[in-house]
């Protein structure tokens, strides 16, 4: 998925010499906490309503971020969170090659398509196993899901200890208990549903 799927397009910018009290004004106006600075050269910096907390006078200019990390629209959305993680930072100003802003994307976008990428915004069960990481490992379960007519709307591998890998996956149905089973009885380990509360 790529971030011009999920950035704000309709982005709310401001310039270094308007005041910060203005600035504050535009963040209470359109709900929210960051407003990429901007003049005629494209993106200058950020900033975000905790750098004008408490600010009573003084222009965008005094109290901005400069220097910001920014993403490109064709940029992956995993490579913009990774980005945003390793620099601890809630926001990423979206430019073109002119470096003109045309959107940005916040913590609160990633969580957003987090949700819809797990398909846990839509009704379903969760069926969590752990299997050795190997070839073929994946393709086993997907099948076992396919025997027992089990629609998967969304599927992670994440690595775990020991040579294996945990495989999350959102199923369509609501009682996912039989397939759950199919899985244990065909050598994988079960981490989700935990038995005492699988409804078979």
């Amino acid at each position: 998925m790529k971030i011009e799927e999920v950035m704000q397009k309709n982005v709310i910018t401001i310039t270094t010499d308007e005041s910060v009290t203005v600035a504050a004004a535009k963040m209470k106006k359109h709900d929210v906490r960051h407003l990429p600075v901007v003049d005629v050269d494209g993106i200058e910096g950020v900033l975000s309503n905790r750098d004008v907390r408490g600010a009573e006078s003084g222009s965008v200019s005094d109290y901005m971020t400069r220097n910001v990390h920014t993403c490109l629209p064709g940029d992956f959305v995993e490579d913009a969170a990774h980005q945003m993680l390793e620099n601890k930072i809630h926001c990423l100003p979206v430019v073109d090659p002119y470096e003109n802003v045309i959107g940005i994307l916040t913590d609160t976008d990633l969580l957003r398509t987090l949700v819809r990428l797990t398909g846990s915004d839509r009704p379903s069960s969760r069926v969590e196993v752990e299997v050795d990481d190997k070839s073929g490992k994946l393709a086993e379960v997907t099948t076992i899901a396919k025997e027992h007519a089990q629609n998967i709307r969304s599927i992670f591998v994440i690595p775990a200890e020991d040579g294996r890998m945990r495989i999350v996956m959102r199923l369509q149905t609501m009682n996912p208990g039989r397939f759950a089973q199919a899985l244990k009885e065909n050598g994988c380990e079960l981490i989700w549903p935990e038995e005492p509360e699988m409804t078979l």
